[in-house]
């Protein structure tokens, strides 16, 4: 007959084979068996905390830890799988106190090298970013070349303004992870925070030479440069380079259907920038049906990279990627000259095969909607489209977001004073009182007393809308008083 102590022995040890091959109803059994074989087993409620962490009951396996701390009070290893089920759930200060009885205890090098990259973590959400620094640097020293720890202290770099330690940071990222974006895209934002914006473009050149793919992240910081650069030039060809981007961008990669409704809601923003409000329209319109417009190659279907000047940067950057390409056809034509031939593999056609969305429901998100509202009102402001500027306002005052009901109110009765509509100035009265009811309610609301200023300045209550003014930034002056300016002269 078995001893109870071999017995449980091996119900423990079933247990974490089976929770080791993912068969956790089986593990839970066994530990919930091993429990009843012997109630001081910490092992044993170990086992059973472990498969309700991994199936997310966190509050479970919060008490089972506790029982397996209980059971074996001077082990630190048991204190770190409590803290980390505790701070799972955001239980912060609980967390705390049982890192620190294990740090106390002691526990094995990987214990600890989590539990210094939580306490990393903790650290850089509570906003102190040198002790962030610390913990992160002890995870390093137990578990070398770990990217999420790299990143933080790219990210800790950056807020503590510490430049070349962000840089260095970046560069161990590019060592460790080269075919991946992210230590190209530490630098380039560095670099941009320290105001060095053409070192900054570097970055994103060397990213498009030397990494296999164009990912989305790269083209939305290539689409963000030249957004910068507008800011310094005001020259629109930014915004065309921009577009450029994402066209390229679509038409080269693979991208998810959340990344289509990106590139077609940024390529309607620039377009509005461009006032070219068909194409705004055509955009937001593929955004709202992004696996049609997809496969239907809306934006991008008519886009060759020749089409482009060959004296462009992009064109330049492309001459990199297309490198394996064109290698690739150098070396067949030289095969078939000299009479070899090769036998395409099952791989090399399904590279062949063009890329198509599948066609699963996509839910455009709130935040993502109401962009669309705005960007509509935009493209239908260019076009004095009034009645659906109407429409797109009472869709906006649908918004979760206060800020977006506000500029709905104001949209509404701006339109129904141009289509000079009965009760316009009524309409008016209203989203006054209502704006300053808003501000009343919060003094921070910029934006609704920025509206409540064009509300009168359209009403042309222009000494009150002065009054209102004065109580901005110098920087949301400036313009409301050039809109106040050339209200007063008739619009000239």
């Amino acid at each position: 007959m078995i001893e109870v102590n071999e017995q449980l022995a091996e119900v423990i040890s079933n247990s974490r084979v089976a929770f080791i091959n993912g068969q956790m109803a089986e593990a839970f059994k066994l530990a919930k068996e091993a429990i009843k074989l012997d109630e001081n087993c910490a092992d044993a409620y170990q086992c059973a905390a472990n498969v309700c962490m991994s199936l997310s009951r966190y509050e479970d396996a919060i008490e089972y830890y506790q029982k397996a701390v209980n059971c074996d009070p001077n082990n630190g290893n048991r204190y770190f799988s409590l803290g980390y089920a505790q701070a799972s759930v955001n239980k912060i200060a609980e967390a705390m106190q049982n890192f620190a009885k294990a740090d106390e205890l002691g526990l094995n090098e990987d214990a600890a090298g989590q539990m210094y990259h939580i306490l990393g973590i903790v650290n850089q959400e509570f906003g102190k970013l040198d002790d962030a620094l610390i913990n992160l640097k002890k995870s390093e020293l137990i578990i070398p070349a770990d990217m999420d720890i790299l990143k933080r202290k790219a990210v800790i770099y950056g807020l503590l303004d510490e430049i070349t330690n962000g840089l260095q940071t970046a560069n161990q990222m590019k060592l460790l992870a080269p075919s991946d974006y992210s230590g190209y895209q530490a630098a380039y934002i560095l670099l941009k925070q320290a105001g060095r914006i053409d070192d900054a473009f570097k970055e994103l050149r060397y990213a498009r030479m030397n990494l296999p793919s164009f990912p989305f992240a790269l083209c939305g910081d290539m689409v963000n440069y030249e957004l910068v650069k507008h800011e310094q030039d005001g020259d629109t060809i930014h915004f065309e380079k921009a577009l450029a981007y994402i066209k390229h961008f679509l038409k080269k990669e693979k991208p998810s259907i959340a990344d289509v409704v990106e590139c077609y809601l940024t390529a309607a923003d620039l377009y509005l920038q461009l006032e070219d409000a068909e194409k705004v329209i055509e955009c937001l319109t593929a955004a709202e049906k992004p696996v049609f417009s997809y496969n239907n190659g809306v934006l991008f279907g008519e886009y060759t990279p020749q089409q482009l000047d060959p004296n462009s940067i992009l064109n330049e950057m492309n001459a990199n990627l297309y490198r394996y390409e064109q290698l690739s056809v150098e070396q067949l034509e030289a095969m078939r000259k000299s009479g070899t031939y090769i036998t395409p593999t099952e791989e090399s056609k399904a590279d062949n095969e063009e890329y198509k969305l599948t066609d699963e429901t996509f839910d455009i998100s709130a935040e993502d909607r109401d962009r669309i509202n705005r960007m509509y009102i935009g493209a239908y402001t260019l076009l004095e489209d009034n009645r659906k500027i109407m429409y797109y306002a009472l869709e906006l005052q649908k918004s979760q977001e206060p800020s977006m009901v506000e500029l709905g109110w104001y949209t509404e009765a701006r339109a129904m004073r141009d289509l000079n509509l009965d009760g316009w100035q009524d309409q008016y009265g209203s989203v006054i009182k209502k704006l300053r009811n808003n501000i009343l309610k919060d003094p921070t609301d910029i934006n609704a007393m920025i509206l409540r200023v064009r509300c009168l300045i359209d009403t042309e209550q222009f000494d009150e809308a002065e009054e209102k003014c004065k109580y901005l930034k110098e920087e949301l002056q400036k313009p409301l008083m050039e809109e106040l300016n050339e209200a007063k002269n008739g619009g000239k």
